[in-house]
């Protein structure tokens, strides 16, 4: 059977919209990965090779070890009176709440404000991705700071000079005392344990100050955490008033890394969850798309032939090649839409970026040498 030519049939040659997807393709999607939250190596001492005279008496050694610790305490002492007023680390000692014992310590490491080559030249950094603030130079026993002055950092110059400060108390403590200490630090390390950023902290300063790791829990773990054992906290209050209020003031400073990287660590799980779904998608609908369009073909050359047996025939395989374009342009927006989101968390992403670079200077950071946004 065949049409009735004596009524005029709009001749049917369908293609899809120029405007439409007749072969869409998408390139796979790139975004730049978040730089990697600072490992804030906030502090790094250098000690001067000690080289200690072998003693066969006991008491002998223990009466060397008074002398020279009274020595000590007679030069810290002139040196705290005759040295000048500096409201700045005035301000330091007394918005960390050290004690008057405290601030004497800080005061007898006369210490020093820098930035740039000044203070690197003296306290350097070794580690790529991790920022020095400041050090304690047993050589000279002084204390230099990194000037920091971004706002979003306020109280972290008061961490890191009460920090110090408590490795100048411990440059000047016994053997005995440091042994004494090491076992109540090291009890207090393993209730810490679940703290990752911790432990890769701890990680640094085995590389760059193998030897020192009692030395740098006495100061972390002075400075940074609340809740210690009796006997720490005991041990503490003899440098600080109120020890509360310096690990708050590292909380408050530390909480603008927390966000970026909580917000980063949710951006990137959200972008890779797209980017998964929208490559996916794209295929299946361009796989889609090409066999619609090699059935539209079909259609067309068989309609040109007069292949349709009736006009329903023909009107009803129309009307679902119709409804198949239609469906697949509801898909390519649906993926439209997802790659408008997908840029808008990838910028979201890119500010976060620039904010963790800012920081990074600010924080005295070495960049690591792999680090770049695509």
């Amino acid at each position: 059977m065949t049409f009735d030519h004596g009524q005029p049939r709009e001749p049917f040659s369908w293609q899809a919209p120029p405007a439409g997807p007749q072969e869409p393709h998408y390139e796979p999607i790139h975004y730049g990965a978040p730089v990697p939250p600072p490992q804030i190596h906030r502090v790094r001492r250098r000690r001067a090779p000690l080289v200690i005279a072998l003693v066969t008496l006991v008491a002998v050694a223990v009466g060397a070890y008074a002398v020279v610790a009274n020595r000590q305490s007679l030069v810290d002492q002139w040196v705290v009176w005759t040295a000048e007023p500096n409201p700045t680390i005035a301000g330091y000692a007394d918005r960390a709440r050290l004690s008057d014992h405290g601030e004497f310590l800080l005061v007898a490491s006369q210490p020093r404000i820098a930035d740039g080559p000044a203070f690197n030249d003296v306290c350097g950094n070794q580690e790529e991705g991790s920022g020095v603030l400041g050090c304690y130079t047993s050589g000279d026993m002084r204390i230099t700071l990194f000037d920091v002055t971004d706002p979003q950092l306020d109280g972290i110059e008061e961490v890191v000079a009460a920090h110090e400060m408590l490795h100048a108390a411990w440059d000047r403590m016994s053997v005995e005392r440091h042994r004494e200490l090491e076992v109540l630090l090291e009890k207090q390390y393993s209730m810490l344990e679940g703290d990752d950023a911790f432990a890769q902290r701890m990680e640094i300063y085995a590389r760059t100050e193998p030897g020192q790791r009692a030395n740098e829990l006495h100061s972390i773990i002075g400075t940074e955490f609340g809740g210690l054992i009796p006997e720490l906290e005991d041990y503490y209050a003899q440098y600080f008033d109120d020890r509360a209020t310096v690990v708050q003031l590292h909380v408050t400073s530390n909480a603008v890394f927390v966000e970026i990287e909580a917000k980063s660590a949710t951006l990137v799980a959200e972008l890779d969850a797209l980017r998964t779904g929208i490559e996916a998608d794209s295929a299946a609908a361009n796989a889609d798309q090409e066999q619609l369009n090699a059935d539209i073909g079909a259609f067309n050359r068989r309609a040109d032939s007069g292949g349709f047996a009736t006009q329903e025939e023909f009107d009803a395989e129309r009307a679902a090649l119709l409804s198949r374009q239609k469906a697949i342009d509801a898909r390519f927006a649906d993926i439209q839409s997802r790659i408008d989101l997908f840029d808008a968390k990838s910028a979201e992403l890119e500010e976060l970026n620039a904010q963790a670079a800012a920081l990074n200077t600010a924080l005295n950071i070495t960049p690591r040498s792999s680090e770049s946004i695509d």
